[in-house]
């Protein structure tokens, strides 16, 4: 028997997103169980915006009658990204955990590939997937460790500054490096999905408490790393439409700001 977990924790991305979030992950579940044999699956919903009874009520609507598991769990608020993901991973056993945000759509079999991939590659520890936005164009979710410099020219330079920063831009984001599929101990994964084996993510405790929003996940590219592989697989697609902090108005800038101070000093700092 196999196990799959998927935690998805909501605060304000919209709850038609989300809708559309949870039919891609049905679509993508009942084909994982149709091709994997005695795969158990079981998707918990985290409300961390208040909405509880919206919540079981969309679930309800968009799950409908189907094997798989679903529950939906409330915060009483916003207790932080990691934080809520961390009542699922720290409480649900597993062979294998998803953390997806509630705005990225999975193409139908990403988790048959990612389970396989995972199967054939006991050392790595992690699967990072190929995305693209909303409009088609590739996104580049690996990153190398960032200096201050990158995060400021990517979230708030102006464009002809970017222009200007182009080729270093593109090797923070790995685009060369990450072609056709690569395994490092070097990539930091972005939290929008993450699907990591579970004895891995367990050892780690899951997220780190250092952080409410932003940088909890490349804090947990770090921490596993320490052990296994971390891997970028192509034949994993997702369709992702978040946006950056920079984007999001003045709160979300000075959280960015104040989880980028924690990760630095936790870490290191790199300024350029």
């Amino acid at each position: 028997m196999m196990k799959l977990v998927i935690s998805i924790v909501y605060y304000d991305s919209g709850l038609s997103t989300l809708q559309q979030t949870l039919r891609s992950i049905v679509a993508a579940l009942d084909h994982a169980v149709d091709q994997i044999e005695s795969l158990q699956t079981k998707v918990v919903v985290v409300d961390n915006g208040g909405i509880l009874s919206q919540m079981k009520d969309l679930v309800s609507r968009t799950v409908g009658e189907r094997s798989h598991e679903w529950m939906v769990l409330g915060t009483g608020g916003n207790i932080g990204y990691g934080a809520a993901h961390n009542l699922v991973i720290l409480n649900e056993q597993s062979d294998y955990h998803l953390v997806i945000n509630p705005d990225v759509e999975v193409i139908e079999d990403a988790f048959t590939k990612a389970i396989r991939y995972m199967q054939s590659h006991d050392d790595v520890g992690l699967l990072s997937p190929y995305s693209q936005n909303p409009e088609g164009y590739k996104q580049y979710l690996c990153k190398r460790y960032p200096a201050v410099l990158d995060l400021f020219l990517r979230g708030f330079a102006p464009r002809f500054m970017k222009r200007i920063f182009e080729t270093r831009l593109q090797e923070y984001e790995m685009r060369w490096d990450l072609q056709d599929q690569a395994l490092s101990k070097e990539v930091m994964a972005s939290g929008c999905f993450m699907f990591v084996r579970y004895n891995v993510l367990h050892k780690v405790k899951g997220f780190s408490p250092d952080f409410f929003v932003y940088f909890e996940d490349f804090d947990l590219s770090i921490r596993i790393a320490k052990s296994s592989i971390i891997a970028y697989v192509p034949d994993v697609r997702i369709v992702h439409g978040g946006g950056n902090a920079s984007k999001k108005g003045l709160k979300h800038i000075i959280m960015f700001a104040k989880s980028a101070f924690v990760f630095y000093h936790k870490h290191g700092w790199r300024w350029a």
